[in-house]
């Protein structure tokens, strides 16, 4: 019987052997095609991740090495591309050395095609690399408003990516934030005016190229008007196409134009747009199908009217908006004849069950392929696309990683260099938006002052940017000291005590949603307590400053109590100081402390507010009256 096995794997092999051997390297993509097998197609328009696995003991752990049971599948079967994700690149050496194996798992077939290799390195809040720099984000350059200042972050966040040896990266997003309400996007957009996003996003875009790292415009065709989070329910956009290309589509299209390598597909219901239904399986109920699995948005709208040419990539398949509704086999064929080049994330392989499932899922959709169940037609077009597009970056070519000791040196000396930090540093001070001051800035240095903060990872932000000054010997901090407070570990008493006897407090707000900006619900305990502070603060004639550290959107419940408001559009805080640590240190934010510095320092704030603020009704809900409107005009 073990003979019998070994020589069922060593026919296998050899089989795939044959299969790419009639496509050889320097063969055309079409000739590629004709020796691949149905399953050789289907993993050709397959991206899975490889984030978790399961360790001796059955606990779930970052895979930052390749393991057996992976390097077996990425051996037996030639994925179109890999993504990987912060488990992947917690440190820069290991980081650079998995990829290195991934791909060389995956040349073990003679003349298989190259991995596509990508990450969501957004910037900012979706920053995927653990020792990388994560640059204050879109909405923050949205408010700096330099094309160069947002080339030049594109072009870092680029060169970091490609040092660790990843294709690309999945950004720009070019959703435009127009739904105060969204869920999902918020600050990982540049602003809510679709030529404003057009600029900033194809400015990104330029930058990334320019580092040699692929681009992938996303989500479309637009995550920005939502409430829901397609990662928890399937979001529903009741506009017509006229209207999409109204505001929606603008920036896609300046990106198409500009020569964007990829684009990722949003999980969102357009009805007005996309007629088809399908069955939910949760609910049992007709349900619209959305971008992601559409044809007449991804091929008639997309490739057709838009006239894009390069990769469509679907968003994860095991998000909700998918996994809950669609059967896996169902979205492998309606992905596929939509126009889909790469299903991203189809099944979830952080067990051996589901590494399991990811060979299963492969044998069905070939089947179903056999079968003329999905049609080869579509398949063939989707394999036959992303070998093109291989061929045009280099990809058919066998893959060689050079010296892996070179590239280790290299991605330690550039990802998350002193440098690119302080780029980071100077990007987040000029984002630093003022939107109120009710004469308490610039600060009295004579008077006491205190800064709260609503996380613990946020203390050692606060802390860094006093360091900061006082290492730069700023006059104004000289023999000062400025006590910062983590509020979750304060009892009442204490926060009393501090807010009645501090004359100058500087309060952290982070709103992640609409719901934590109301202190009327669960969600909204920390603006609670914070009003709390500036009600006892007052009480006592004292003063306190708002920083609006994530959604600007919560500036709005401050108005009419904060004698200052300061909007920073990034809260990730600090495991470890930077100034503390020689080499590579663990990605931090830098917008709260240049906020801080900024502050403390009686500089100017220069940013712009690249979205409008709507007030707030009697129940914390948005109104359609503006508070503070768009500041942002024509680019600097």
């Amino acid at each position: 019987m073990k003979k019998l096995i070994s020589l069922l794997l060593i026919l296998v092999v050899f089989s795939s052997c044959l299969a790419f051997s009639e496509g050889s390297v320097s063969a055309a993509p079409a000739e590629i095609l004709k020796g691949m097998s149905t399953e050789q197609k289907v993993a050709q328009v397959l991206m899975p991740a490889f984030y978790y696995r399961q360790d001796e003991e059955g606990k779930k752990v970052g895979v930052q090495e390749i393991y057996p049971e992976m390097e077996e599948i990425l051996r037996k079967y030639g994925f179109g591309g890999i993504i990987f994700n912060l488990q992947n690149a917690q440190e820069n050496e290991k980081a650079v050395r998995l990829v290195d194996a991934v791909q060389t798992a995956n040349a073990s077939v003679p003349g298989r095609p190259q991995l596509i290799t990508c990450t969501d390195q957004e910037g900012g809040y979706v920053s995927r690399l653990g020792q990388g720099t994560m640059m204050p984000g879109s909405m923050a350059l949205g408010a700096v408003n330099d094309l160069d200042l947002t080339q030049e972050s594109g072009r870092l966040i680029g060169e970091e990516v490609t040092a660790i040896g990843y294709s690309g990266t999945f950004g720009p997003v070019m959703d435009v934030n127009n739904n105060p309400a969204n869920p999902v996007i918020g600050i990982r957009s540049f602003g809510d005016n679709p030529e404003q996003v057009a600029r900033q996003g194809v400015a990104f875009l330029k930058g990334l190229h320019e580092a040699g790292s692929l681009s992938t415009l996303k989500h479309f065709p637009g995550h920005g008007d939502t409430d829901t989070d397609s990662h928890t329910g399937l979001p529903c956009i009741n506009k017509t196409y006229e209207e999409l290309k109204q505001l929606e589509l603008i920036p896609f299209q300046a990106g198409i134009d500009a020569g964007a390598d990829m684009v990722m597909t949003a999980h969102i219901v357009y009805p007005k747009v996309e007629t088809g239904t399908y069955i939910s399986k949760e609910t049992g109920e007709e349900i619209g199908l959305p971008a992601t699995l559409s044809r007449t948005i991804l091929t008639d709208i997309l490739r057709g009217d838009m006239g894009f040419k390069g990769l469509i990539v679907s968003d994860a398949m095991n998000m909700d908006a998918i996994a809950k509704h669609f059967d896996p086999l169902d979205t492998a064929k309606l992905s596929i004849e939509a126009g889909v080049n790469l299903i991203l994330r189809p099944v979830d392989t952080s067990t051996p069950e589901g590494l399991a499932a990811l060979e299963k899922y492969i044998q069905e959709v070939a089947a179903l392929a056999d079968d003329g169940l999905i049609s080869m037609e579509a398949l063939d077009k989707a394999v036959l696309e992303v070998l093109t597009f291989k061929e045009a970056h280099g990809m058919l070519t066998p893959y060689d990683g050079g010296d892996i000791e070179e590239r280790v040196a290299k991605a330690v000396a550039t990802v998350g260099s002193f440098e690119h930090h302080e780029f980071e540093f100077e990007i987040g001070l000029q984002a630093v938006t003022l939107l109120k001051n009710n004469g308490m800035l610039p600060l009295d240095m004579n008077e006491n002052l205190a800064i709260l903060v609503p996380y613990e990872s946020e203390v050692k932000s606060a802390i860094y940017a006093v360091g900061r000054l006082q290492d730069e010997e700023h006059p104004l901090l000289e023999g000062l000291e400025i006590p910062v407070y983590f509020i979750s570990a304060m009892t009442m008493g204490d926060l009393k005590k501090v807010a009645q006897e501090t004359k100058q407090l500087i309060l952290v707000s982070v709103a992640y949603s609409a719901d934590d900006i109301n202190p009327d619900t669960k969600a909204g305990a920390n603006t609670a307590l914070l009003d709390m502070i500036i009600r006892l603060a007052h009480a006592a004639g004292n003063k306190a400053a708002v920083i609006s550290a994530h959604l600007p959107y919560d500036a709005a419940h401050f108005a009419d109590t904060a004698d200052a408001i300061v909007v920073a559009y990034g809260a990730r805080g600090m495991n470890e100081d930077p100034r503390e640590k020689d080499g590579n240190v663990a990605q931090y934010g830098a917008n709260i402390p240049a906020a801080l510095y900024q502050m403390l320092s009686a500089g100017e704030s220069v940013g712009k507010l690249p979205i409008s603020i709507p007030k707030l009704d009697e129940n914390g809900k948005f109104t359609d009256e503006i508070l503070y409107p768009n500041a942002v005009a024509d680019p600097r």
